[in-house]
């Protein structure tokens, strides 16, 4: 399926060829006109496609990826998914990112009718349109489950990423009939990679590898990702993890590891014990410099809030030793920019 036969996308339930994409010049700003113009540049002549990166890690970059590795892409998720031209597809996040590209490459490579709205934080609250398949940030899913909570679950498929899923909102959705997924993966790996199922029989706790993809770990513990349609080289990742049958389980970010006394520990493994607890708290896990731990334990919040410790069911070294209250910053898709202290 090379790229240059996807010729046609059905928008807002109207069938568009290629030649009517080209001559579309919508005059609002708004994210309609972001998409056309998306699609505009994956039907010219270039065989690439500039990607901007979320910034999560560093500063933002832009990344070239050929238009082949994006329908490669598509497939995998959509053959996985069962996605094809019989349902709609929601698209709620901005397109300028790979999450929000890639949703526009699966309706052209399965057919589907992809309804195209403003992000926001609650993208179900005004929809009528019957929705079978999304793609959501962790935030616009916990402001879904609280404000409109019967519609996320007449959404037959939903894909969480750009974060990671709070331990309080996987325990809501325990018995809804739909299915939710947390997903893996990053622009250079042309949006995920691997689907963790969050509810239902057939929860995991590690994330299951779509088509095509195979990864391995090096000797820091390191994911090493390899799929030919993708790159000709192994994508070496800063996540640390383990290897299971299917997949892997993610432990966190190299770069984010804090030893302290001699213990290696995971800040995101953290951040999920305590969002339990307390699931609309913004704050994050990050160090000091102690003389006598090398590295303490430090619970960054951004506003006051009484927090007992001794609640969290943490372990004794995972128990954070100070508490700082400090503005925190995010990045445009809503992720934290960690820093030490």
């Amino acid at each position: 399926m090379d790229y240059k036969s996807f010729d046609h996308i059905t928008l807002n339930q109207k069938l568009f060829s290629k030649k009517e994409v080209l001559e579309l010049e919508p005059k609002e700003k708004n994210h309609i006109k972001e998409v056309i113009e998306f699609l505009k540049e994956w039907f010219s002549d270039s065989t690439e496609i500039t990607v901007q990166t979320s910034g999560s890690t560093g500063t933002p970059k832009e990344i070239s990826i050929p238009k082949q590795s994006f329908v490669e892409s598509a497939k995998n998720t959509c053959e996985y998914l069962k996605l094809d031209k019989n349902i709609n597809a929601l698209l709620c996040i901005p397109v300028k990112y790979i999450g929000g590209k890639m949703m526009v490459i699966r309706a052209l490579v399965s057919g589907y009718n992809l309804i195209v709205q403003e992000p926001s934080s609650n993208p179900l609250v005004n929809l009528t349109t019957p929705i079978d398949f999304i793609a959501i940030t962790p935030m616009q899913a916990l402001k879904c489950l609280e404000d409109s909570p019967k519609k996320l679950q007449e959404i037959n498929q939903i894909i969480i990423g750009g974060g990671a899923v709070s331990e309080s909102f996987i325990n809501q959705i325990q018995y809804f009939s739909n299915q939710f997924y947390s997903t893996y993966g990053m622009t250079e790996t042309v949006s995920h990679i691997a689907l963790k199922r969050l509810n239902g029989e057939l929860k995991s706790d590690s994330f299951e590898l779509l088509p095509s993809y195979s990864v391995s770990v090096n000797e820091e513990k390191c994911l090493v990702i390899d799929c030919p349609t993708l790159s000709p080289k192994s994508i070496l990742t800063n996540d640390i993890a383990e290897l299971t049958e299917r997949g892997f389980k993610w432990l966190g970010r190299r770069d984010n590891v804090i030893n302290s006394g001699g213990i290696k520990l995971f800040p995101e493994t953290i951040e999920q014990k305590i969002k339990t607890n307390y699931p609309n708290l913004t704050f994050y896990i990050t160090s000091k410099k102690d003389e006598l731990l090398g590295e303490k334990l430090v619970l960054v919040c951004e506003k006051e809030v009484e927090i007992n410790l001794n609640d969290l069911e943490l372990e004794k070294y995972e128990t954070p030793k100070e508490i700082i209250v400090k503005e925190i910053s995010l990045t445009e898709t809503g992720k934290i920019k960690r820093e030490k202290i």
